[in-house]
């Protein structure tokens, strides 16, 4: 991924994860409870960025990857996308300990991770199932 890419994507990932952190806390801040220990988004460098920017780029070619090896074994699109799933989720897992370590606040965390997640496995149904639509028009114009 080239640099700009990578700081495109930390930027909108900043603002998406921002407005998700900000109404989560919201009520936390009208309170006028403690600050928390955890870094919050905003306090996050480039670096936190650029890593979570990374893994989210990671994930989701691991799905599309291992989603595009299973599209002649599995009878159904949302089966091999399923199977790409458990295949990948260690890029979760590592990102999830990565920030844990960074001592990222968890409902941030959590909340990021997810939207990675959703974002990454519809993208690859979608593309899964023009694969496979693809295929099929092919095979359909083939003679017998």
């Amino acid at each position: 991924m080239n640099p700009c890419t990578s700081r495109i994507l930390g930027s909108v990932m900043l603002l998406a994860v921002s407005v998700l952190y900000g109404a989560a806390n919201a009520e936390d801040a009208a309170s006028g409870s403690l600050p928390s220990p955890y870094i919050t988004p905003e306090e996050m460098t480039q670096a936190d960025y650029d890593l979570m920017a990374e893994y989210a780029y990671r994930y989701e070619a691991c799905l599309n990857q291992a989603s595009l090896s299973q599209i002649d074994t599995q009878p159904d699109v949302r089966h091999a996308v399923d199977y790409a799933m458990k295949q990948c989720a260690v890029e979760l897992e590592e990102l999830d300990q990565k920030l844990t370590a960074r001592n990222i606040d968890p409902t941030f965390r959590l909340g990021f991770i997810g939207k990675i997640n959703r974002d990454a496995t519809n993208n690859t149904l979608r593309n899964m199932m023009m694969a496979f639509a693809a295929r099929q028009s092919g095979e359909a114009g083939t003679p017998p």
